[in-house]
């Protein structure tokens, strides 16, 4: 689906300890991949009701796994022996459900999940607008991550297409959240969607289309080039701004946005002030969204998320137009194939007006490469002094079996359902 609007790009540029807009009301609703542990969880992180998940929905193990590739058994039924299943599936904990610091159903069932969110969603806008307190609802929908789910699940899977269904239920669900804010509040709110990544190629059908975002440069060299690389359909998604006398009727601005802009952005509407004491990321884009401006980012930097280097190590400089890779491989495709890992001591520049499926990186001799090379040398080497100045970010990534989310630590199943 391509939705007229606001276009940005994903980034994994750093974004330190968030604001908190005091007497608002803040609900988070879907999937949170900060986690569950302690204050990462969302009710520690400044929103006053969470419902959802604390990771992606096939980071656990369900009685319904969906429609995967390779396809994920379901949870054991009963006490026993861990089966042996594919390694792509996760199977030491069933997918918990919370609502608050509370897990309410254990494996969440996914093909209900949805419906779960939507009327969860409908109830706070309800009370939000009621009481006449302003609010931010955040929606972290499982789709169209794979594993797929519909509901209800597919008669026919084989003579229908689950990533169809699974695009137009998502699509429903949108609507009706739209529908319901237009009845209570259509003047006074921001709808803001959008994707977080590209394609997972390595799920075939299952994973969409990177449109004419190929990287072709790399398919050529082996793998793919969308979801865990930093090639245009990997990391370039669609988005929608909604916001009727705000935002113009089908309007479509090229500027250069990224999700860490949604931040910054609301803090500005909503009166507040960010942080003088802080290096943010993120830049107030208002007036793109109201149409005003076509100024965007002029840097944006994509780091490694599990395709080749080092994981979360700067490789990718995007400069205007333009686009610089040190490192470049691919991610696992449809096929298993998985592209080299190379690195370019001199970057592979592209330029993304005249070459947006990256198949062609300019000479490295030409006029063009030696006037763009200076430039993105130095703003690497900014970022980098940013990164090593930075003494406010803070970061845990231990594993602990022992706080694993289980309602019923006593069944390996760890089975409970209380909604």
């Amino acid at each position: 689906m391509i939705w007229d609007g606001v276009t940005w790009e994903q980034t994994g540029q750093k974004q330190r300890t968030p604001l908190i807009l005091t007497r608002w009301l803040l609900k988070e609703c879907g999937k949170w991949h900060l986690g569950h542990h302690g204050s990462y969880h969302p009710n520690f992180r400044g929103f006053d009701y969470y419902f959802g998940i604390p990771y992606s929905h096939d980071m656990g193990c369900t009685d319904t796994p969906g429609y995967n590739y390779p396809p994920c058994p379901a949870c054991p039924q009963s006490d026993g022996l861990w089966r042996n299943p594919e390694r792509d599936c996760y199977t030491d904990v069933a997918l918990p459900l919370y609502e608050n610091l509370n897990i309410v159903e254990q494996p969440v069932n996914l093909s209900g999940l949805a419906r779960k969110y939507l009327e969860k969603a409908v109830a706070f806008i309800e009370q939000a607008s009621t009481s006449g307190r302003p609010f931010l609802l955040y929606m972290g929908l499982a789709h169209m991550h794979v594993p797929l789910s519909v509901t209800p699940p597919l008669e026919n899977p084989g003579s229908q297409r689950p990533y169809r269904a699974s695009l137009q239920e998502m699509d429903s669900l949108v609507g009706q959240i739209k529908d319901k804010v237009d009845h209570m509040a259509k003047e006074n709110t921001l709808l803001w969607i959008t994707g977080d990544n590209g394609p997972w190629a390595q799920k075939c059908e299952l994973a969409g289309s990177v449109g004419p975002f190929f990287g072709l440069w790399q398919t050529h060299q082996g793998g793919s080039s969308a979801k865990q690389t930093t090639w245009e359909g990997g990391h370039r998604v669609p988005a929608l701004a909604y916001w009727p006398g705000r935002v113009p009727a089908n309007a479509t601005s090229t500027a250069l946005l990224s999700m860490l802009d949604i931040f910054p952005t609301a803090i500005a509407l909503a009166g507040a002030s960010l942080p003088p004491n802080r290096n943010f990321d993120g830049l107030d884009v208002s007036e793109v969204l109201f149409g005003r401006s076509q100024v965007g980012h002029r840097v944006l930097f994509h780091p490694n998320s599990g395709a080749a280097g080092e994981y979360g190590g700067l490789q990718t400089v995007r400069l205007d137009h333009h686009k610089a890779f040190y490192i470049t491989g691919g991610a696992k495709a449809c096929d298993g194939s998985t592209g080299p890992e190379q690195l370019h001591a001199s970057p592979l520049i592209f330029n993304l007006e005249d070459d947006a499926a990256e198949a062609a990186p300019l000479q490295r001799g030409s006029p063009e490469y030696q006037a763009v090379l200076p430039k993105v040398t130095r703003v690497l080497a900014d970022v980098l002094q940013d990164i090593a100045d930075d003494n406010s970010s803070r970061a845990d990534y231990s594993q602990d079996p022992s706080v694993t989310p289980c309602c019923s630590p006593s069944q390996i199943a760890c089975r409970c359902q209380t909604v």
